[in-house]
């Protein structure tokens, strides 16, 4: 057994053999897949494949450990263990729908969706936008444009990138979200007025259909005149005082 793995395995508490035997076999399998292009020491790609390894045989470690023994940053830590998954085809598929659901943001996972398109579709080279990097900077950004409470320090452990590329993909699609977001915001608010008033009308019809008749007539034929009904002028001055809440409501 590779000595670096058993003298940090010990230290994280693994006594699991098959967690030992796992671990093993991706570092062999990170090797004949490029793993030693990466910036990484053998102590940071042993920690590695051990947590990964704890992971699949259902051991427990201390993640505040594995960072500290890896010798890295946390940022660059989870960064590097995404990648290190993502070789060894063990990275989970990370969604716009399943973060929205994590962080309680479902409200915002239409326009994140949006955002997604609109931005592939602007740019000029070609991107996997099912990436998690494009995944996690949609649902920034469409939960900052709606002002939806999310942690983004999760989300960007989520992204397996570095927080300055996030950052900047982030701020590129925010203002695609900005511009989506205020287009439907203008015709969802059309539509309620419209849909409001016209509620209003119909309750007025159905509760005083002859009333409302007589109002009509009366502003047809141009009559200014007050019929001195006092019911009457209750009755419109109520209508006036529903329609006028019924616009506020709206705007």
């Amino acid at each position: 057994m590779d000595g670096t793995l058993t003298t940090l395995g010990h230290k994280l508490g693994i006594t699991s053999a098959a967690t030992y035997r796992k671990a093993e076999e991706l570092v062999r399998l990170l090797g004949v897949q490029g793993g030693s292009q990466l910036a990484l020491s053998a102590s940071a790609r042993a920690v590695i494949c051990l947590e990964t390894a704890a992971a699949i045989t259902g051991t427990t470690v201390d993640k505040m450990q594995v960072v500290r023994l890896s010798g890295l940053t946390h940022p660059q830590y989870v960064a590097l263990s995404h990648t290190v998954s993502r070789l060894l085809n063990l990275a989970p598929q990370v969604t716009v729908t399943d973060l929205c659901v994590t962080h309680s943001a479902t409200q915002a996972t239409d326009l994140a969706y949006r955002v997604l398109k609109q931005y592939e579709a602007s740019v000029r080279a070609d991107v996997d936008t099912s990436l998690p990097l494009y995944q996690v900077a949609a649902v920034l950004a469409a939960t900052r444009v709606m002002k939806v409470k999310v942690d983004k320090r999760r989300l960007f452990e989520s992204s397996g990138s570095k927080r300055v590329v996030l950052q900047k993909l982030e701020e590129s699609m925010t203002r695609i979200a900005e511009e989506l977001h205020s287009k439907k915001g203008v015709k969802s608010g059309a539509k309620r007025t419209r849909t409001l008033m016209d509620l209003v009308e119909e309750k007025l019809q159905e509760s005083c259909p002859e009333k409302c008749r007589r109002t009509e007539s009366n502003s047809k034929a141009g009559k200014q005149e007050r019929n001195g009904n006092d019911k009457d002028d209750d009755f419109e001055a109520w209508k006036k005082k529903i329609l006028e809440a019924a616009a506020a409501a709206a705007d």
